[in-house]
This record gives C-alpha cells, sequence and structure tokens, in this order.
C-alpha cells in the first residue's frame, strides 16, 4: 500500500483518538468551595431581620477541571425571597436553585442549608444625645456643662431594640487644655449595630468651660426687716455662696445683705423666706443656701422697743 493511501486511515485515527480523549476529559470533574454572599429579596417594608446575621454561606461547585479554574467567585450570589412573610420565626432551606452560579457549574453542597430568621417589626423612638468629652482643661478651670444641638435624635429599628435603647452618643470633643468654652460638629453613634439613625448623624456640642468654682460659707449674717419694723427670729443666719475661685476669695460678709420683705400694710405672715442679696461687681457669685431659709416674724409697734 502507498504512503499516499495511508493519509484518510492516519486521519480517520487521529480523530477517532481526540474523540475518545475529548468523552474521557468531559466525564474528568473537579470541585471548589466558595463563600457566597447571601441576598434578602423583597422584604416587606415594615419588617426587619434580627438576631444573629447570616451575610454569608459556604457553597461547594462541581464543574471540569478547565471550568473550575476559571471560577469567578464574586460572580456567585445566594438569595432569599421573603415577600409575604410576617412577623416571627422563619425557618429557611437554601436549596441549589437559591444559588446564582455560571454555566456549566453545578452546586453539590451548601453550609448551613438552614437558616433561622426572626422578623420584627419596625419601631421609631426619639431618644436623648449624650455627648462625651476628654481631656482636662487648663489650670484652674472646669467643665460646667456639656450639651449637644440639637439635643434629640430619632432612631429606627426593630421593636425588641428600640424598646431597649435609653440614648445615642457622640464622638468625643477634647477640651484638654481648654481655658474657654468649645462648640466642634461631631458625629452620633448608637451602640446596637441593627439600629440606625433616620435623621442627621451629625450635631454641635458645645463643652461649656469655666473657671473652677469654690464654696463659702458666712456665718451670723443680720437679717434685716424691710416695710415694717419686727421682730426676727433668729436674728442672724449662714449663707453659702459659690462662684469662681478668684471672686470667691475676696468676697466679704459686708457684700453680703441679708433680709425679710414685710407687706406696708396688713396682716403679716407668721413665717418669711430670707432673701440675699450681692454686692455689685461680684455678678459671678450665685447663693447656694440660707440656714434657715425661713425666720419668725412678730410686728413692733411704731417707736416700740427692738
Amino acid at each position: 500500500m502507498s504512503l499516499r493511501g495511508d493519509i484518510p486511515l492516519r486521519l480517520a485515527s487521529v480523530g477517532l483518538a481526540a474523540g475518545l480523549w475529548f468523552v474521557i476529559a468531559g466525564r474528568q470533574t473537579a470541585e471548589r468551595g466558595v463563600t457566597v454572599p447571601v441576598e434578602f429579596r423583597n422584604v416587606p417594608r415594615d419588617l426587619e431581620t434580627t438576631g444573629d446575621a447570616v451575610n454569608n454561606v459556604d457553597v461547594r461547585v462541581r464543574a471540569s477541571p478547565g471550568l473550575i479554574n476559571s471560577l469567578d467567585s464574586g460572580k456567585l450570589l445566594a438569595t432569599i425571597d421573603l415577600a409575604g412573610a410576617s412577623e416571627g420565626e422563619r425557618i429557611v432551606q437554601i436549596t441549589p436553585g437559591m444559588i446564582q452560579v455560571p454555566y456549566g457549574f453545578r452546586v453539590i453542597k451548601i453550609t448551613p442549608s438552614l437558616l433561622t430568621l426572626n422578623l420584627e417589626r419596625t419601631e421609631r423612638k426619639t431618644v436623648p444625645i449624650r455627648p462625651r468629652v476628654m481631656g482636662r482643661p487648663a489650670r484652674g478651670f472646669e467643665v460646667a456643662e456639656v450639651v449637644a444641638d440639637p439635643a434629640e435624635v430619632r432612631v429606627a429599628g426593630p421593636r425588641s431594640r428600640v424598646q431597649e435603647i435609653e440614648s445615642a452618643f457622640t464622638e468625643p470633643v477634647s477640651v484638654e487644655g481648654a481655658d474657654h468654652t468649645a462648640t466642634v460638629l461631631v458625629n452620633v453613634g448608637l451602640e446596637d449595630p441593627l439600629l440606625r439613625l433616620e435623621e442627621g448623624s451629625r450635631v454641635e456640642v458645645t463643652a461649656h468651660v469655666r473657671e473652677a468654682q469654690q464654696t463659702r460659707t458666712f456665718e451670723g449674717l443680720r437679717v434685716a426687716a424691710q416695710g415694717r419694723p419686727a421682730r426676727l427670729t433668729p436674728s442672724r443666719v449662714a449663707v453659702t455662696v459659690a462662684g469662681p475661685v478668684s471672686q470667691v476669695r475676696v468676697l466679704e460678709a459686708a457684700h453680703l445683705t441679708a433680709y425679710v420683705t414685710l407687706p406696708r400694710e396688713g396682716a403679716v405672715p407668721p413665717r418669711l423666706p430670707v432673701a440675699i442679696d450681692v454686692a455689685s461687681g461680684h455678678a459671678g457669685i450665685s447663693v447656694l443656701e440660707t440656714r434657715p431659709a425661713e425666720v419668725s416674724v412678730r410686728l413692733l409697734r411704731s417707736g416700740g422697743p427692738p
């Protein structure tokens, strides 16, 4: 037989061998495990998922060796349809049909394949904002008050979580070395990750820094009767004041006036409250306490003994 006559036979043999190779290769498979994100679809507007969040499942897929090496795990997705769901506990089985995979791949295992979902009604609530500060003011100064504007924020989330929350908080505002009031724009946060803010997430926090305060008590201040002559019992009181250290230190008893005011006509109550006036030039001084706060009053005849 000539060499030229063998060509068709040889070509047939090569074709048969190639076909057999493709058949055998096509029967070979490979597997690969990937982490697939879970997506909830058609969640009713007034419901929210609670409990331990399941954001991903482990999926094992099978395909030919050539395909398995080209798998882009970012194209896989597990979808759970919650259309028509109601409040309460729901058990969902994740089936291979819920996993979106490219053509040529087959899902053979899902872990976990059963998910327990807790669905709760959405609730809203207004809570106070708790501003925070850090650091220490300059020597001789102190933080008198810290306020947020606005003072409240509206939160939303699952009913059970909203009922438990009592306040929101802010980023810390530094008062380190401060000797004056400072106002800073900061973010608002919530301790529960299942809750969210329904309004703006930024507020103004004002840290009122003032000179350090001091208290001081003056004993034996004489109480005067104003309006009509009267005998007061007791006739002297103790007065406790507070204010900036620099002002309290120079304050004297003569700067304080204790008195009761009597009606100029008619009956006089048997007891009257004691008022305290602080002399001008001491605007930062405030009266904390007067002991006693009231005194007994007995009218005197005009020109009579005191």
